[in-house]
C-alpha cells in the first residue's frame, strides 16, 4: 500500500512539473523594478533576452532578432519577392486553407497585409500601411494585432481577417489603448501585452483592461511571453519581468543576470 501511495505521489509531482511553464532563473537575481529614471538606464543595456524552449525546459537567451515569425513558407523568400516585391522586412506568416496570410511591420515606414497562394505563384495586397505584430486564429476566426509606438505617439487595434467573395479582406474590430507587442493564450481567452498594459481579448471579441504596470516596459521592447497559470513572464531588454497573480493582485519581480 505504501509503495502505491508513493508511486501516486511521484506521478502527481511529475504531472505538476510538466504542467508548469516557468523559465529557468537559476542564474538570475532580483533587482529593484526599473521605474522612473532607471528605466532609461535599462534601455541602454546591450542585453536583449528571449525565451527559448529546449527539451521541455524554458531557457533565457540573447535575442536573435528573427525577422520571420509564425509558420514556415514552403518556397524561398527570393521566389516570393520576385512575385510580390513589397513583402520584405519583419514578417509574420499564418497558414490558412488556401495559402498564407503575411503581415509586415516596417515601423514608422509602414507595413501591410498580404495573401499568397499555397504554391507561391500568385498573391495580392489585402491592406497597406499596417504594422502587423501577429496573426492568430481564435474561435475559428482569424485576427491580427496591429499598431505602432513612435516618437511619443501610440496607436493599436485588433483586425479581423476574413474571406468574402473568394478574396481575403480585413476590418478593424476594436481599438487598443496602446500599440500591442505580444499576444498569448490565457485559458480560453487571449492576453495582449502593450507598452504598459495587459489587456484581455475575450470570447466575446471585446477588450478588457487587466492592469497598467508601474513600469513602462515598452521602452525595453518585450520579445516573448510565458503564461504559467496566473503568473506572467516577459523577456525584454536587460532583464525578465515576472508578474505574480497578474489578473487579481499583481506583484512585480525584476530579474537580471547574476
Amino acid at each position: 500500500m505504501n509503495k502505491i501511495i508513493a508511486t501516486m505521489f511521484l506521478l502527481a509531482l511529475c504531472h505538476l512539473s510538466k504542467a508548469q511553464e516557468i523559465p529557468d532563473l537559476t542564474n538570475w537575481k532580483l533587482e529593484a523594478l526599473p521605474i522612473g529614471d532607471s528605466i532609461y538606464t535599462a534601455n541602454q543595456s546591450p542585453n536583449n533576452w528571449i525565451f527559448i524552449k529546449k527539451n521541455d525546459r524554458w531557457e533565457i537567451e540573447q535575442s536573435t532578432y528573427t525577422r520571420e515569425k509564425g509558420d514556415l513558407l514552403p518556397f524561398t523568400t527570393n521566389f516570393i519577392d520576385k512575385n510580390l516585391k513589397e513583402i520584405k522586412g519583419n514578417r509574420f506568416v499564418k497558414k490558412v486553407s488556401d495559402g498564407f496570410l503575411v503581415g509586415l511591420n516596417k515601423g514608422e515606414f509602414g507595413g501591410g497585409l498580404y495573401f499568397i497562394e499555397t504554391d507561391g505563384l500568385d498573391g495580392y495586397e489585402i491592406a497597406n500601411f499596417l504594422n502587423i505584430r501577429s496573426i492568430f486564429e481564435y474561435n475559428s476566426r482569424y485576427f491580427s494585432i496591429e499598431g505602432l509606438a513612435h516618437l511619443g505617439g501610440q496607436r493599436g487595434q485588433i483586425i479581423e481577417i476574413f474571406k468574402e467573395d473568394k478574396l481575403w479582406k480585413d476590418k478593424s474590430i476594436t481599438q487598443l489603448v496602446e500599440a500591442p507587442a505580444l499576444i498569448a493564450d490565457y485559458g480560453k481567452e487571449k492576453i495582449i501585452i502593450t507598452s504598459q498594459y495587459i489587456l484581455k481579448f475575450g470570447q466575446d471579441f471585446k477588450i478588457t483592461e487587466i492592469l497598467k504596470s508601474p513600469m513602462y516596459w515598452g521602452i525595453l521592447y518585450p520579445s516573448s511571453i510565458i503564461v504559467d497559470k496566473n503568473d506572467v513572464y516577459l523577456a525584454m531588454r536587460k532583464g525578465v519581468l515576472k508578474i505574480k497573480a497578474f489578473n487579481t493582485l499583481p506583484e512585480y519581480e525584476w530579474y537580471v543576470p547574476k
